[in-house]
């Protein structure tokens, strides 16, 4: 089961934080990393090689569009969208009897709440988007598009937002983005004793022992800034041990994995820039060209844009992704860890990137090694039973180990409160009005001078400051509506109160809604 695994808000936080809008890369002490196409293939099991998942996303008459490709009709619907209760309580079993139709209907209903729940859900938490029905409705079709694409850029699209300080929500999936940090980043995981599983996020549904890993933000904030290049797993799958549980058609095609191509979904494009990430796929890692300039594409949604087909209005970048195998960047195996990256790489990118949102003073604190105890990661799997207790378990690999600071410290960048966005002065791409030409990534290409970057960091907990941009930081409120913004200035109870009305009036806006963005 997919979704058996809690999600830590505050995990996803620290992760949130380290995201470039303009990369679509984390931004760490060993160099940038991100969630690419294998991540989504092996860890969900989703088709990555494929069509795009695009079209037109409205029907003339719903109802009858959910009577023919459901069997049923929801009794309300909220524009184009229908609760996920409805689902549930409506399509929970099906009849061994049933025929060959109310199957395929079943099948419908299933694939369109794992959507709407798990891959690619919206804000409200509780409706899903029917234009997801309409592509169900030739099951086999469905079946040879590229879901793990539009996962990903869903995600992408996500998380860029997320760095806003205005939005207190993300979505997207979630699960995905917390299970890739807990194969790649050991010092955050839970310790599971069980052997792995397929999908791979499944194996987080296990009994877990929580002990000697940080929970609070700022503790998580410390360990990615100590972090050592040796303690980031840049090839997890690579374990004999994951290559067994693996079926072999997820590993037939691994060049897909590489594209650096658009990931389109609908209304949404975003870059998969696997150029940025080549020691994730066991390649050496040059400085990598300037990246493609996406302020435009970012302010693209479903609002207000019923009437659009979007396999039409994105046809120059479907194009691309339909002759994605031209598009695999140089790929250079390396020998030895030490020859990992070019000798100019790690120089570069301390000076240009982002690689701590601490100061040097700050970083040269302990880590504090306690471990409060909190429930089992799922509840179901009878972690605390009696006789099971996890509050003290026998040291394990996952346990915190004070380091001193490596040669990732030694030039620190410079210790200023916010920094400025600069934009890049050599795109790499000719601007959005033109047909994008994208070429394979040569390793001499010109790099890109990332804007200064934050270093000192408050030490009250927040969702996401924008950890790409010059923000102001945001606090936690609740479980799923994160963040406000803190107030810089004094104000009265009554104007923070009209202004919390405000925020969450624009938090609450959904690409989902159909109704355009005042």
């Amino acid at each position: 089961m997919l979704g058996g695994t809690k999600l830590d808000p505050t995990l996803i936080s620290a992760l949130v934080e380290r995201w470039r809008p303009e990369t679509h890369t984390f931004h760490l002490p060993c160099g940038e990393c991100t969630i690419t196409l294998e991540d989504v293939s092996l860890q969900l099991g989703l088709p990555v090689d494929g069509e795009v998942v695009t079209g037109p996303v409205l029907s003339t008459d719903w109802s009858e569009t959910c009577e023919q490709l459901l069997g049923k009709v929801p009794n309300k619907f909220k524009g184009s969208r229908i609760e996920m209760k409805w689902l549930e309580d409506n399509f929970k079993t099906i009849e061994a009897s049933a025929s060959d139709v109310e199957k395929e209907q079943f099948a419908r209903a299933f694939i369109l709440k794992l959507i709407g729940g798990l891959l690619m859900p919206d804000k409200s938490r509780n409706l899903v988007h029917l234009r997801w029905l309409l592509l169900l409705a030739d099951l086999k079709e469905a079946g040879r598009l590229s879901w793990g694409s539009a996962v990903l850029a869903t995600l992408y699209r996500e998380m860029c937002r997320a760095t806003q300080p205005e939005k207190a929500k993300i979505s997207g999936c979630m699960l995905l983005l917390q299970s890739w940090a807990w194969y790649r980043l050991p010092f955050l995981r839970p310790r599971v004793d069980l052997p792995y599983e397929f999908p791979l996020v499944i194996w987080w549904n296990n009994p877990a022992r929580h002990s000697g890993i940080p929970i609070e933000l700022e503790d998580i904030r410390l360990a990615l800034d100590q972090q050592t290049e040796e303690e980031f797993v840049w090839m997890p799958y690579a374990d004999p041990r994951i290559q067994e549980c693996v079926p072999t058609e997820f590993l037939a095609n691994r060049n897909i994995w590489h594209v650096k191509v658009p990931l389109i979904v609908f209304a949404t494009v975003e870059i998969h820039e696997s150029n940025r990430v080549m020691r994730q796929f066991g390649c050496m890692q040059r400085i990598p060209s300037s990246p493609q300039k996406l302020d435009d594409l970012h302010n693209i949604d479903l609002r207000g844009r019923l009437e659009e087909d979007w396999s039409t209005f994105h046809q120059k970048y479907i194009e691309i992704w339909q002759r994605r195998y031209d598009y695999l960047p140089s790929r250079e195996p390396f020998l030895t860890p030490e020859l990992a990256t070019s000798p100019d790489y790690m120089d570069w990118f301390r000076h240009n990137g982002k690689p701590y949102l601490l100061s040097a003073l700050e970083r040269s604190r302990q880590r504090r090694r306690r471990r409060q105890r909190r429930g089992p990661i799922n509840p179901r799997s009878g972690e605390h039973v009696a006789g099971r207790t996890t509050s003290a378990p026998a040291p394990h690999e996952n346990s915190i180990v004070v380091q001193a600071p490596g040669e990732y410290f030694v030039q620190p960048p410079p210790t200023i409160p916010y920094y400025v966005p600069i934009p890049p002065t050599t795109p790499m791409y000719p601007v959005l009005s033109t047909i994008l030409t994208f070429y394979p990534q040569s390793a001499y290409a010109t790099p890109y001078n990332y804007p200064l970057i934050v270093s000192q960091i408050p030490s009250t907990t927040f969702f996401y400051q924008g950890g790409s941009s010059s923000q102001p930081p945001t606090h936690i409120r609740g479980d799923v509506r994160w963040a406000t913004r803190t107030q810089t200035q004094s104000s009265t109870k009554e104007g923070d109160e009209v202004g919390d009305q405000h925020r969450c009036a624009r938090e609450d806006e959904d690409e989902d809604d159909e109704e355009p963005p005042t």
